[in-house]
C-alpha cells in the first residue's frame, strides 16, 4: 500500500470518526434538552417549609411513626 493509499484511508477514517462524535453530541445535547423540559413540567410536591425541613434534618431527619 503507498504513501498515499495510507494517507487517504487516514483521512477517511478520522472524517468518518469526526462526523460520529458530531452526531453523538447532538444527540446529548437533545437529551440534556428533554430531561431539562421534563424536569421544568414537573410538579415540586412540599410537604414542609423550608424552616421546618431544616429543623427535621437537624434533628436527624427521623420520622415519628405515626400509629395507624
Amino acid at each position: 500500500m503507498s504513501q498515499d493509499d495510507k494517507a487517504r484511508k487516514e483521512a477517511i477514517r478520522q472524517h468518518f470518526i469526526a462526523k460520529h462524535q458530531a452526531r453523538k453530541a447532538a444527540m446529548v445535547g437533545e437529551w440534556e434538552d428533554n430531561i431539562r423540559e421534563a424536569i421544568g413540567a414537573s410538579p415540586i410536591e412540599t410537604r414542609m417549609t423550608i424552616e421546618d425541613g431544616l429543623a427535621f434534618l437537624q434533628a436527624g431527619g427521623e420520622r415519628k411513626s405515626r400509629a395507624h
